[in-house]
């Protein structure tokens, strides 16, 4: 079991470079930071392989830790990339990298054993038994659901033996992560790619002659309750802002350093002046988020606007050399602002570097006066000037100074270990004979060698080109081993290994070079014993009972409201830990009243139904299946056919079919939810955004959340060799206006 730590870490965002060293200057003891692609803020900055190399080498001086974000769904034809940055990054001895996807899961832990693997929040893993389905999967850390309350959270630790991250502060999605299509709904940007437009900070109006911000949370602040996160035994508290810049960070940082390191007796001492601290940092009004039944009744206010930042100002008039600004709140030349139109579309950002009274320039504007700010940016009259960040403080260390980290391969060792011989084995090169030694051990009477003490010894190489990474251990017997005779025989061992470098280093002699791999990702077309196996039916989903009956399809109802008609149910996919135990009975008394037929909607309910193994399980939306990694995945897991992931274009759902070791359904006809949340939505019914598009807000009293809908539903061509699913929950097959969603577009 994973021992629990007193204090936990405390995990910074780093979008660049500079934001990175500012936040193990400020206290943090590990960065989450991204490469330019594959990561779910493709807006920041990001980094180069060169400056993440350079943070790796810093990281490893100061002893901090990095983890990578990975954390984007893949598409079929992307996964040879995936693998070639993950075989960089793996030189980088990065300490664990953060996955949405779980084909990539699969992909790091059959190719990239030595890394260790975080469970992203977009995952949507927010129970006990999402916990333990991650554990299966060799996941070591599970980030949760933002939309946890504390004491489901105190639940979920107890109950689980995985290390569990929080986040702590910073900017909430409305949406349960995961359950997100809103960017790519209106325009094919998609947030689970890393592209979000934000249409959830937007206006909307309703057909009562409502308008507002209905999906707009005010962001997270937590100071108050680290005290109570510290004995609960979280592994690591994560600051929100990849988007934000080295200001931002430091100051978050700073504050939330000061309420870890606080001695109980002077924690309401310190709350004070940390607070002091946070509140110098533009942002969103604060909110305890989802953490209490109070606040996620609250954490929508529609009336505010979601503009992130101070209200610092209005636009009075444009020219071709800047803009006139009447100021409400006080700006410096160094700052950092955002332009926002009056409809609250994103607007530009603009650093302020020169301001001009009456003709003369000046270096601060005050409340209450009207400059003019030089710049060259187009920008609309009347919008409204928001500050959002300022000059940050220089940093201790210079950036430029920065030496990269020495190539470095990482080898994994097996080793097994007996009275009378050690030998390891280099498990990821291949035609590399295993090292032995002969031994003459005694019988421990005490202090006998554990896995433990071999591994740690082993992890001392001797050369700055070698790491050590993955070791699993074998002991047999008894033997005691004593530790200067062990250290000697890794002396020996670690410099057989250096004779043999050039043959180690050789790429041809690797097991997870890239022809390993193709031959992997091509074993995976199906077999014609599987094809034949699983007959492809349509499955029609109600959840009424007045729905056309067509006795070619399979009626799946929901577990909470299926009928003797039904011939599959389907399951909710968010169920709070309190509510596990009374999904469990229902599920039992399906399955006891003949209902063989289950289709999950998240990754908890692998666990839920692990013990009954003759029923027939489908994986569908919003369970993401996007390359056929996944499918292999979820085909080790129990799954028996999986439904295409519904954001996928005709292109990559093809390459999905021709590659799934599964079955692929595909979503013919409906209304996939296009935002879920536990949030109280203030907008009831029809509502539109400025530009017209229309929307449907419904709320499931069964799964306890408000779910968003496009409109018009989705509908696309058959595919041969597919599955349909024909979804009608919250569509009916006489509506004729609908749209094909990413269909016919390419999916970003």
């Amino acid at each position: 079991m994973v021992q629990k730590k007193i204090k936990p870490e405390l995990l910074a965002p780093a979008g660049n470079l500079e934001c990175a060293v500012a936040a193990f200057e400020s206290g943090a003891d590990a960065v989450y930071a991204g490469l330019s692609r594959f990561n779910a803020r493709e807006k920041s900055d990001n980094f180069s392989f060169s400056d993440m190399s350079k943070l790796s080498a810093y990281a490893k001086k100061h002893k901090k830790k990095i983890y990578l974000t990975l954390n984007t769904l893949i598409k079929e034809r992307e996964l040879e990339d995936v693998f070639n940055d993950l075989d960089r990054i793996a030189s980088l001895n990065i300490d664990a990298v953060i996955v949405q996807d779980i084909g990539i899961v699969r992909m790091v832990r059959d190719f990239f054993p030595e890394m260790s693997i975080h469970a992203s929040t977009q995952m949507g893993i927010h129970n006990s038994m999402g916990v333990n389905t991650a554990e299966i999967m060799g996941i070591s850390r599970v980030i949760l659901e933002r939309q946890v309350t504390l004491d489901e959270l105190e639940a979920i630790i107890k109950a689980s033996t995985l290390e569990i991250e929080v986040f702590i502060h910073g900017a909430l999605c409305c949406s349960l992560s995961g359950n997100c299509l809103f960017s790519s709904w209106i325009g094919g940007w998609s947030g689970n790619r890393g592209k979000c437009k934000q249409p959830c900070r937007r206006r909307y109006h309703s057909k009562t002659g409502e308008n507002g911000f209905f999906f707009s949370t005010q962001d997270l602040y937590t100071l108050d309750l680290i005290p109570r996160l510290k004995r609960m035994g979280v592994s690591s508290l994560k600051i929100e802002g990849r988007l934000k810049k080295a200001d931002y960070v430091r100051r978050s940082v700073t504050a939330y350093r000061m309420m870890l390191d606080a001695e109980p007796e002077k924690e309401r001492e310190t709350l004070g002046k940390a607070k002091i601290i946070l509140a110098g940092s533009p942002g969103r009004k604060w909110s305890s988020g989802f953490y209490t039944e109070e606040s996620m009744k609250n954490v929508v206010q529609y009336t505010s606007s979601g503009i992130s930042g101070a209200l610092s100002g209005e636009i009075k008039t444009v020219n071709s050399k800047g803009f006139t600004v009447a100021v409400s709140r006080e700006l410096k030349t160094g700052d950092r602002i955002r332009i926002q139109s009056r409809s609250a579309d994103e607007g530009p950002r603009i650093i302020i570097t020169m301001m001009k009274k009456n003709g003369k320039k000046i270096e601060k504007a005050r409340k209450g006066e009207t400059v003019t700010v030089v710049s060259d940016r187009k920008v609309p009259e009347k919008a409204l000037v928001y500050k959002v960040g300022e000059q940050p403080l220089p940093l201790s260390a210079n950036l430029s100074d920065l030496v990269e980290l020495p190539s470095v391969t990482t080898i994994n060792l097996r080793i097994t270990l007996s009275t009378h011989e050690i030998s390891i084995e280099c498990t990821n090169f291949k035609d590399i004979s295993t090292w032995k030694k002969s031994l003459n051990l005694e019988d421990a009477t005490k202090g006998k060698i554990t896995d433990k003490n071999l591994i740690q010894a082993f992890r001392a190489t001797r050369t700055a080109r070698i790491a050590a990474g993955k070791i699993e251990v074998t002991v047999t017997g008894n033997p005691f081993f004593p530790m200067s005779m062990l250290k000697k025989v890794r002396r020996e061992f670690w410099s057989w290994v250096e004779k043999h470098l050039d043959d180690l280093f050789n790429e041809q002699n690797k097991t997870r070079s890239i022809d390993t791999f193709i031959q992997a990702h091509f074993s995976t077309h199906p077999m014609a014993e599987l094809q034949r196996q699983y007959t492809f039916t349509d499955t029609c989903m109600v959840s009424h009972i007045d729905s056309p009956e067509d006795k070619k399809m399979i009626r799946s109802m929901s577990i909470f409201t299926w009928d003797k008609t039904s011939e599959e149910v389907f399951l909710p996919c968010f169920t709070a830990e309190a509510e596990l135990e009374v999904l469990a009975e229902k599920v039992e008394a399906a399955y006891w009243k003949g209902i063989r037929r289950f289709r999950i909607r998240s990754l908890y309910q692998i666990t839920l139904l692990q013990k009954y193994h003759d029923i027939f399980i489908t994986a569908a939306y919003p369970l993401p299946v996007s390359n056929s990694f996944t499918a292999r995945e979820l085909t080790s897991l129990g799954i028996h056919s999986v439904q295409a992931w519904v954001e996928l274009e005709h292109q990559a759902i093809n390459d999905l079919i021709r590659f799934s070791p599964l079955p692929v359904e595909i979503y013919r006809f409906g209304r996939p939810h296009i935002l879920a949340t536990r949030a109280s939505i203030h907008g009831q019914g029809d509502i539109t955004d400025s530009h017209g598009v229309a929307f449907m807000i419904r709320k499931d009293n069964d799964e306890g959340l408000v779910f968003l809908y496009g409109k018009k539903p989705m509908k696309i061509p058959e595919i041969e060799g597919t599955g349909n699913c024909f979804d009608l929950t919250q569509a009916d097959f006489s509506e004729t206006l609908t749209t094909d969603f990413n269909f016919s577009k390419e999916w970003m």
